[in-house]
């Protein structure tokens, strides 16, 4: 072998490598690119989210409180486009507090900021949110509710073994996926209809 057939090989070497990185490369660019394009909500944000071929409408109300989730309001469509400035000055609001987290949303599907609100603070259906903290079983009712002050999830302010109206209409303390989000808008959920209530 001549100094001149190792050099060969090597430079064949070196692109083949070039080309085996090369697809790298290029996918992980768009996928950047995608990671870097998605939305950062704040406060105050009504979006307009198009996922799994429907459309959903959120204000954003708090920061990052719960793995990864913001307490939004959302509300209650049937998935189709709505006239925006409708939901948003109905004296009726239609819909529910909920913990959710947005990033499915952001890479499943399409996420838009329509309008920042100044104060957004119409869109609290209710200053508690309630918890149960126990196993319960589908069809039993939780035997003790531990109620919390949106601002506050670490110290609950009261334990209920009975619940009113006013802490049963409290948001759930729970953070959920976009999906499940999604399903509990089109079922018009709202948090008097917690099953262990």
């Amino acid at each position: 072998m001549s100094v001149h057939d190792t050099s060969e090989s090597v430079f064949m070497m070196n692109q083949n490598m070039q080309l085996l990185r090369a697809p790298l490369r290029t996918f992980l660019f768009p996928m950047k690119q995608a990671l870097n394009d998605m939305i950062r909500q704040q406060v105050g944000d009504f979006l307009e989210i198009y996922f799994e071929n429907k459309y959903y409408y959120v204000v954003v109300l708090t920061k990052i409180v719960m793995f990864g989730g913001n307490i939004i309001f959302a509300f209650h469509t049937d998935g189709s486009k709505q006239d925006t400035s409708t939901l948003l000055h109905n004296k009726k609001l239609l819909g529910f507090n909920v913990c959710t987290d947005l990033l499915l949303a952001k890479k499943q599907g399409d996420v838009s900021r329509i309008v920042k609100l100044e104060d957004p603070s119409k869109f609290w259906m209710s200053k508690y949110a309630k918890a149960h903290h126990s196993l319960v079983q589908r069809g039993e009712r939780a035997k003790r509710w531990y109620i919390y002050d949106v601002n506050d999830w670490k110290n609950s302010i009261k334990v209920k073994r009975w619940m009113t109206k006013k802490y049963k209409t409290a948001m759930d303390m729970t953070s959920c996926s976009f999906d499940v989000t999604a399903n509990k808008i089109l079922a018009k959920y709202t948090p008097d209809q917690n099953e262990f209530l």
